[in-house]
């Protein structure tokens, strides 16, 4: 899932975390949120070959994404960055 970051640094991660502790890791410029303190140590560790490992395991579940699917999230980004990009 994507979420936007407001101006005070905070990240909305839904009803489902309301009151709850997570563990927030940051690993090869992205960030591990969970509430496992076990994973969280692990990923801390192994560092972006944990990142890899889930990702990996991800894609043996789901699949890979389809080529049009990557585009449009591409093209998405692309919009995203030049529309937040500060005029002079």
């Amino acid at each position: 899932m994507m979420r936007k970051v407001d101006g005070r640094g905070r990240l909305f991660l839904g009803r489902d975390y309301a009151g709850k502790a997570v563990y927030v890791v940051e690993v090869g410029g992205g960030l591990v949120v969970t509430q496992d303190r076990d994973l969280a140590e692990r990923a801390r560790a192994l560092g972006v070959k944990a990142l890899l490992d889930v990702y990996y395991k991800l894609l043996d579940l789901v699949g890979e994404p389809a080529a049009e699917d990557i585009e449009k999230a591409v093209e998405e980004a692309i919009w995203r960055d030049a529309s937040s990009t500060p005029r002079s």
